[in-house]
């Protein structure tokens, strides 16, 4: 990854705004915008505080080289951390959702559980 560090300023923003929204946000629905309308976003919010011009092709990268190859912007850390930290989550409760609707047996006909029957 080449060109200027990013600030604290504009990872917190990236992080805590843009992949909340992007096609990496941790949940499927919160997925609202592509990358290009996430680059006009922060290029528009980051104002008179932009130090580059944000294109969909570096925001993709930035997130691509901060959490699939594990090297980490010197501002971003804290950020990537909390990241992988909720996607894990997400990821082990979608996991654990889909082995409870895998074995009906465990509850009754009226929803309550019935222990003998899990088994």
């Amino acid at each position: 990854m080449g060109g200027k560090t990013w600030s604290k300023q504009e990872e917190r923003f990236f992080w805590k705004t843009i992949v909340p929204q992007s096609p990496k946000a941790v949940k499927p629905s919160d997925r609202i915008h592509d990358w290009k309308v996430c680059a006009e976003i922060m290029q528009t919010e980051m104002g008179v505080n932009a130090r580059r011009k944000y294109s969909k092709l570096m925001l993709f990268e930035h997130y691509f080289q901060n959490v699939q190859t594990g090297h980490r912007s010197p501002c971003a850390r804290e950020f990537v951390v909390e990241h992988k930290r909720e996607l894990g989550e997400f990821h082990e409760r979608q996991m654990l959702d889909s082995m409870a609707g895998d074995s009906p047996a465990s509850s009754t006909t009226d929803g309550s559980w019935d222990a003998e029957r899990a088994c």
